[in-house]
């Protein structure tokens, strides 16, 4: 299968996989983070988004409006739905995973399974941010954990994130959500304990927003517990996503 620059995977699994997962990065991030966990999800075919501007994308100009963003994933991503799928998505890839999902019902292929993470619905109670001066944007995002320490570390690699990594702020922030919006996928959300972009009472406001199961997940840590606790995300990830293959195979032989 040819992803594409929007699209990379690490290997396809044996048989193409059960269960296609897209994973969208948080804010300035790109998808090395998530295909990391391809050999853990057996029979789940892992792809990871990649944005333009972000990692193998540096040279592009960033897209600065969630709509835009969300207009080119669901052309991207469209070829690739010959199979049950599911969306993840962290922090603003969280956002994203949501408003792809709308898009896709509304095409009358939508997911099996929504999973977001450190984001909270509606627009952040927070201030912005976007509009910082280098120097107060790049710390905000240090406190959030949201930089590597090695990229930290050299300051030419935090000037070659950062355009990417305030695009993302601004499509974010500039994002007026539907308060009233659905999915008909379940959606499962996890959250740090101690996360103050979205605490964990802010992540219930998601079950207002499906219209089929909605399960939170907290996690010890903060706003970056999906990967400091991979092992109890994984673990979700697999049974929940085990549970929809075995309900399609169960479909599929009935017919």
């Amino acid at each position: 299968m040819t992803t594409g620059p929007w699209l990379r995977r690490s290997a396809e699994p044996a048989g193409g996989g059960d269960v296609r997962l897209f994973c969208l990065p948080h804010a300035g991030s790109g998808p090395a983070r998530y295909l990391r966990w391809a050999g853990r999800l057996p029979g789940i075919d892992l792809i990871g988004v990649c944005l333009p501007g972000h990692e193998r994308r540096v040279a592009e100009p960033p897209l600065r409006r969630v709509p835009d963003i969300v207009d080119a994933l669901a052309v991207a991503v469209e070829p690739h739905l010959d199979r049950p799928f599911a969306l993840l998505g962290h922090s603003f890839g969280g956002l994203l995973a949501f408003a792809l999902a709308r898009r896709l019902e509304a095409g009358g292929a939508g997911p099996r399974h929504v999973f977001v993470s450190g984001a909270a619905p509606g627009r952040s109670a927070e201030p912005p941010v976007a509009g910082l001066g280098d120097e107060a944007f790049v710390a905000h995002v240090r406190r959030l954990g949201g930089l590597d320490p090695d990229v930290l570390a050299h300051p030419d690699l935090v000037d070659l994130v950062t355009p990417a990594l305030r695009a993302d702020y601004e499509a974010a922030e500039a994002h007026t959500p539907d308060p009233a919006a659905t999915v008909l996928a379940p959606i499962t959300a996890f959250g740090g304990l101690h996360d103050p972009a979205a605490p964990p009472g802010a992540l219930i406001a998601w079950g207002r927003h499906t219209t089929g199961r909605f399960t939170r997940v907290t996690l010890p840590g903060g706003h970056f517990a999906l990967f400091d606790q991979e092992h109890n995300v994984l673990r979700t990830v697999r049974t929940t996503l085990a549970a929809h293959a075995t309900s399609a195979h169960l479909k599929e032989a009935a017919r």
